[in-house]
């Protein structure tokens, strides 16, 4: 008989285990050690940081025909340029509101 997500027995395996996810849960086999699938984390040259952040002082949302032009220049995908975007919005914001 199979153990089911509340049985005795699981309870008690899941409880000595740190009771994180259930067994098979692709969560808890990433929590424990094992690599996500996906790109890998991108390190930006200096370069590529000069030119992304003299964008983003003249325009916190990058337009379409930007992005290309970027990704182009840049030697990176449209998607890192717009993740970038993302991710650079988020810190001003945060730098705003700390320095309130």
């Amino acid at each position: 008989m199979e153990k089911g997500p509340f049985s005795v027995e699981w309870l008690a395996q899941s409880s000595r285990s740190g009771g994180r996810g259930m067994p098979g849960d692709s969560r808890h086999e990433a929590e424990s050690g094992g690599a996500a699938p996906g790109r890998s984390r991108t390190k930006f040259s200096a370069a590529q940081l000069q030119e992304l952040e003299r964008s983003f002082r003249e325009q916190r949302y990058i337009h379409a025909g930007e992005k290309r032009r970027l990704a182009a220049v840049l030697n990176l995908s449209q998607s890192q340029i717009k993740t970038w975007f993302q991710n650079r919005r988020m810190k001003f914001k945060r730098q705003t509101q700390d320095a309130r």
